[in-house]
């Protein structure tokens, strides 16, 4: 099957996991100001991933996959680590594996980050990379890349990065904003590593979860984001990320779509993570 590199987000780096796609699940603040009520819970999550919507032409003809997501807290700020496996089944007959392992740290301050990316596929072999950004008290600043150590993005002014991100989108969602624009460093290659997003905010929907332990809520905030890369010159996003989030920080499912065919992420379990004594 001939395919092209996908965009495996990372909700991590989501959220984005939460951003690219590997790491999509958002990576997460320890709370939000005194007057709202989330508080981001350090956690294990493991996903079940699926073919979601798919259209007549797409090279995609079937989905399967697994992912696991931990956020843990530590003194300075946050960490966390995404791993996931799929395979994609192409409409001739063939199939092709991916395989992830996405790490990233996050300051509380929101001004520093690093990630490294380990990719193993049969459509690209292995793939080895990281970076780190340092911006300043505006969040100007510049990343850089293994793959390219001296040759440094620029990023403008009130870049996001993907923890400081999250926390603006729980506080929009809790404050009752509709659309939230952003600009965002995902942690991904130079080219598509900083990204212009818009999101929709669909409110708040009670639904007891079950089986969650210390983790359940009484509901979840429908968030969806669109991801557009700076120099793109359609209307079009590059993909595009829907999500139920909890206020403790679990995402209990997540469709990511790529235009002419989406994957979908259904929670299979969780586990809370302690946090450490810092003094």
């Amino acid at each position: 099957m001939k395919t092209e590199t996908l965009p495996i987000i990372n909700i991590s780096r989501l959220a984005a996991i939460v951003a690219g796609t590997a790491g999509f699940i958002a990576i997460l603040i320890t709370s939000l100001p005194a007057s709202a009520s989330s508080k981001i819970v350090g956690h294990r999550a493991f996903y079940e991933l699926k073919l979601g919507d798919r259209d007549q032409n797409s090279f995609v003809t079937s989905v399967n996959g697994r992912s696991a997501f931990s956020i843990e807290r530590d003194c300075g700020g946050w960490r966390s680590v995404e791993d996931y496996m799929i395979q994609f089944l192409g409409d001739d007959g063939q199939s092709d594996n991916l395989l992830s392992h996405f790490e990233s740290w996050e300051s509380d301050s929101g001004n520093m980050y690093s990630f490294d990316i380990l990719e193993e596929s049969t459509m690209d072999g292995r793939r080895e990379f990281g970076g780190f950004v340092e911006l300043d008290g505006d969040f100007t600043g510049r990343a850089f890349f293994s793959m390219e150590p001296d040759v440094p993005l620029v990023l403008p002014n009130e870049t996001l990065l993907p923890i400081r991100h999250v926390h603006k989108l729980l506080e929009s969602a809790e404050a009752g904003q509709k659309i939230l624009g952003a600009t965002l460093f995902t942690g991904n290659e130079p080219d598509t590593a900083l990204m212009k997003t818009n999101t929709v905010f669909g409110g708040w929907r009670e639904e007891p979860s079950d089986g969650l332990g210390a983790l359940a809520d009484e509901g979840y905030y429908q968030i969806n984001i669109a991801y557009f890369q700076p120099s793109a010159k359609t209307a079009e996003p590059r993909y595009e990320i829907q999500f139920a989030m909890q206020r403790n920080g679990l995402v209990r499912e997540y469709e990511i779509n790529y235009g002419d065919f989406s994957i979908r992420a259904k929670l299979t379990s969780a586990e809370t993570v302690s946090a450490p004594t810092c003094s």
